[in-house]
């Protein structure tokens, strides 16, 4: 079991996000889907939104199961285009948002 504690800065935090990038690639279904990956600066990278193509020219973003647990809730607006989620991912890599890490007991 775990407690979460929450971090007052990047650099106190366990990980320190540098960039994100953008991955184009096509659902089983053949509708375009988007991932953005935000790198850790250990090397690792985690999957942060998906954006899902809902008709033509309308995609729906959504946050990754693993980053709404990094994120305190408050901190993760709902996103609703490409531009919303580029500003958030650029807030990120600029350290504007709290995280939280786990310590096993």
């Amino acid at each position: 079991m775990g407690i979460l504690v929450a971090e007052a800065a990047a650099a106190e935090a366990p990980f320190r996000f540098l960039r994100w990038n953008e991955v184009f690639v096509s659902s089983d279904k053949g509708r375009r889907e988007v991932h953005y990956h935000l790198k850790r600066s250990d090397g690792s990278s985690d999957l942060a939104v998906v954006g899902k193509e809902k008709s033509l020219r309308h995609m729906s973003y959504h946050y990754a199961h693993r980053i709404r647990s990094l994120f305190s809730m408050s901190s993760l607006v709902k996103l609703k285009s490409r531009r919303e989620v580029i500003d958030w991912l650029d807030s990120v890599v600029a350290g504007k948002f709290r995280t939280f890490r786990s310590i096993s007991q």
